[in-house]
C-alpha cells in the first residue's frame, strides 16, 4: 500500500515510531515535502504546535512593542511606529491559522486561540501602549456615565449630549456595574473595552454562522476574517458596540429557531412548536431588543432589517411577523414617549436627509483634497480592504452557488443594511454603519471563497494562498484601524490639562477649543458651556485666521461667563494637519498670537497643551 492510498489511522502515533513515519514519508522520494510530513505527524504534534505558535506570536508581538515610542507618530498613526518583528509575528500568526484550519481534526480550542490572540494583538495593543483613552467621543460617554452616577438619573431636556439622555440604557448599564465594582468610574472599563467588546463580536458572529453551515472550517474562518476585516473603529466604549453585540444575538437566536423545529423545510410532516418554546424564544428576543432600544437609535432599524430578511427568506417564518411588530412598537414608543425632547429639537435634519441618498453618501466621506498625503493613504486601504472583503464575499457566493447551495436567507441579510443609506447620513457615519452590520455575513461568504462546502478539501497549494490573502488583509486592518491614531490618541499631558479645567473652572464657564479632539466633557460635563472654533461660519473662520485674538476674545464676551478658556492640545493639531477642518497650521498661529495679547493668559501648560484665560470678561457684544 503507498502512501498516498494510506488513511491518518494507518499512521503510527506513538513517539516511538516517529523513526517509522519518518521513513515512511521518505518512499514519497527525496523531494518529499514539508506539508506532507506535517499531514502524517501525530495529532501531539500537528495540533500541538500551532497553539504554541501562536502564542510563541503574541510574545514577539509583545517584546516588539517595547521599542514603540508613541510620542513619534505620524500621520500614518501608530502603524508606522510597529517594527518588523510586529508584522511578522502577524504573519507567523496567520500562517499557524490557515494550517491548523486545513486539517479537519483539528481541535476547537486551537482554532479559538487563534482568533482570539489576533484580537488581543490588534485591539489590545493601543490601550496597552497609550494607557489612556481612546477617541474623544468615549470620554464623552464615561462623562454620560458620570452625571448618572452623581444624579441618579438623566435629563431627556438636556441641551448637549442630549441624545445620549433619550437613549441611557448602556450608560445606567455601566454606571450599576461602576458602583457594584467600587471603582469610583468608567475610564478603566473604557479603556479595555475595544477587545472585550471585539471578543462579544466574534460569540455573536459564530452564533450566527453555526446556524448557516455545519462546516466548522466555514465558521472559524469567517470569525478570523471578520477580525481581520473590522477596520471601521465602532468598537469602543460605546451603546453602538454593546447594541451590535446584542443585535448579533438576536439576529443568531432567530437563525437558530427553536429547539426541535425545522422551520426551514417546508414538508407536511414538520412537528408544530409548542406555545412555550414560542413564548420563550419571543420573550429572549424582545428582552435583548428593548435593551438595544433603550440604548441606541440606529440599531433598533437594523435589526428589524435583519429581521425581515428572515421572515422574506422564510428562514424565521414561525415568530417573525408578529416579532416585527412588536418590535416596530417598541421602537415607536421609545421615539414617541420618552424621546421626543431629542427628537423635537432634531426633527428637521431627520426629515431633510430621508431619501436624499447622494446626499448622505457625500457626508460620509472626508474632502481628500484637504486631507494629508497620509491619510489620503489610510482612506486609498480603507476602501481597498472594503472592496476586497467584499469581492471575496462575491466570489464566495458564486462558489456555494456551483455547490449546490443557495444562500438567500446569507444573500439578504447582507443587504439588509442598505437601505438605511437612503434614510438618513447619521452624523456622516451612515455608510460606514452599513458596512459594519453588514460585515459578519459578508465574511462568511468571504470565508466560503476557500471553503465553499462541507466536502471541500482544500489542496496542499490553497492553504499558503488563503494564508497569503490572511496576511494582506491584516495588513490593511492595521492601516485602516490605527492610521489615524495621531489624533485618536491622548497624552498623559492632554489628559492633564482636560483634568486642570475640570478641576479648577468654575461652574457656567466657556470652554473653547481648536478642536472636538481632546479629552473632553468626563467630568461634570453638564456645568459648563463649549464652543469649536471649527464650528465657525466660513466667513468668521476668515476673521479668524487674520484677527484671531479679536474673533476669540468677541466669542467670549458674547455672553457673560464666570471665566472663559481656549484649549489647544497636541491631538487638535493633529486632526487639524492630518483632516484639514482647518487651514494647516491655524493653531499655531492662534496659539502664539494669544501668547502675545494682553487679552489671555495662560494658566496651564505643558508640552502637549495649552490653556488660556480670558483677563477680562465683560456683558455686552464684542
Amino acid at each position: 500500500m503507498t502512501g498516498r492510498g494510506r488513511r491518518l489511522e494507518d499512521f503510527p502515533t506513538s513517539r516511538a515510531s516517529l523513526s517509522g513515519l519518518l521513513k515512511s514519508a521518505l518512499s514519497w522520494g527525496p523531494f518529499i515535502s514539508a506539508w506532507r510530513l506535517v499531514s502524517l505527524a501525530p495529532p501531539w504534534l500537528r495540533f500541538g504546535w500551532p497553539a504554541g505558535t501562536a502564542l510563541v506570536a503574541a510574545a514577539v508581538w509583545a517584546l516588539s512593542l517595547a521599542t514603540v515610542d508613541v510620542t513619534k507618530m505620524s500621520d500614518l498613526g501608530l502603524v508606522s511606529l510597529l517594527p518588523a518583528t510586529a508584522y511578522a509575528s502577524l504573519a507567523l500568526l496567520t500562517a499557524s491559522f490557515f494550517v491548523a484550519l486545513h486539517f479537519r481534526q483539528t481541535p476547537t480550542f486551537v482554532l479559538l486561540l487563534h482568533v482570539v490572540v489576533l484580537i488581543a494583538l490588534i485591539h489590545g495593543t493601543p490601550p496597552a501602549l497609550y494607557g489612556t483613552l481612546r477617541y474623544s467621543w468615549a470620554w464623552k460617554h464615561v462623562g454620560i456615565v458620570d452625571y448618572i452616577q452623581r444624579h441618579g438619573a438623566v435629563d431627556p431636556t438636556i441641551g448637549y449630549l442630549g441624545a445620549y439622555h433619550n437613549w441611557p440604557g448602556f450608560f445606567a448599564m455601566v454606571a450599576f456595574l461602576v458602583g457594584a465594582l467600587g471603582v469610583g468610574d468608567a475610564l478603566g472599563i473604557a479603556i479595555w473595552s475595544p477587545p472585550v467588546f471585539n471578543l462579544l463580536f466574534v460569540g455573536g458572529l459564530l452564533l450566527i454562522v453555526k446556524a448557516l453551515t455545519p462546516d466548522r472550517r466555514l465558521l472559524w474562518l469567517s470569525a478570523w476574517i471578520f477580525a481581520s476585516a473590522n477596520w471601521v473603529g465602532q468598537d469602543y466604549f460605546s451603546p453602538q458596540a454593546m447594541s451590535y453585540f446584542l443585535h448579533l444575538v438576536v439576529v443568531g437566536i432567530c437563525l437558530q429557531g427553536i429547539p426541535g423545529v425545522r422551520p426551514f423545510r417546508f414538508t407536511a410532516m414538520r412537528r408544530l412548536p409548542g406555545n412555550d418554546d414560542r413564548i420563550g424564544l419571543a420573550a429572549i428576543i424582545l428582552a435583548l431588543f428593548t435593551f438595544i432600544v433603550v440604548s441606541h437609535q440606529l440599531t433598533p432599524f437594523m435589526t428589524m432589517l435583519a429581521v425581515s430578511a428572515l421572515v422574506v427568506s422564510r428562514r424565521f417564518n414561525v415568530l417573525g411577523l408578529p416579532l416585527l411588530m412588536l418590535m416596530g412598537l417598541l421602537t415607536a414608543t421609545w421615539a414617541v414617549y420618552v424621546a421626543a425632547p431629542f427628537l423635537r429639537s432634531n426633527i428637521y435634519w431627520v426629515v431633510s436627509s430621508i431619501f436624499d441618498l447622494f446626499g448622505n453618501l457625500d457626508s460620509n466621506f472626508i474632502d481628500l483634497s484637504k486631507a494629508s498625503e497620509g491619510q489620503r493613504f489610510v482612506a486609498t486601504v480603507d476602501r481597498v480592504l472594503t472592496a476586497s472583503v467584499m469581492g471575496l464575499a462575491i466570489l464566495g457566493c458564486v462558489r456555494r452557488f456551483r455547490g449546490g447551495h443557495f444562500d438567500l436567507t446569507g444573500i439578504l441579510l447582507v443587504l439588509s443594511p442598505l437601505p438605511m443609506l437612503a434614510l438618513n447620513s447619521y452624523g456622516g457615519e451612515m455608510v460606514f454603519r452599513v458596512y459594519f452590520f453588514a460585515l459578519p455575513f459578508a465574511a462568511f461568504f468571504a470565508a466560503a471563497s476557500l471553503y465553499p462546502t462541507t466536502s471541500t478539501e482544500a489542496s496542499w497549494w490553497a492553504t499558503p494562498a488563503a494564508a497569503a490573502v490572511g496576511v494582506a488583509l491584516l495588513i490593511g486592518l492595521t492601516i485602516a484601524y490605527y492610521g489615524k491614531d495621531r489624533m485618536y490618541y491622548f497624552t498623559p499631558g492632554e489628559v492633564a490639562a482636560a483634568q486642570y479645567l475640570t478641576e479648577n473652572a468654575p461652574a457656567g464657564s466657556l470652554w473653547v477649543d481648536g478642536t472636538w479632539d481632546w479629552p473632553l466633557q468626563y467630568r461634570h460635563y453638564e456645568i459648563y458651556e463649549y464652543f469649536s472654533l471649527v464650528k465657525l461660519p466660513k466667513e468668521a473662520k476668515e476673521r479668524l485666521e487674520a484677527d484671531p485674538v479679536g474673533v476669540i476674545s468677541g466669542l467670549m464676551q458674547s455672553r457673560r461667563y464666570p471665566q472663559a478658556y481656549l484649549i489647544i492640545t497636541r491631538s487638535q493639531k493633529a486632526e487639524v494637519e492630518m483632516t484639514g477642518v482647518m487651514p494647516a497650521g491655524s493653531l499655531d498661529l492662534i496659539e502664539t498670537m494669544l501668547r502675545r495679547s494682553s487679552l489671555f493668559q495662560v494658566i496651564f501648560e505643558n508640552k502637549d497643551a495649552v490653556i488660556f484665560r480670558m483677563v477680562r470678561v465683560s456683558g455686552g457684544s464684542p
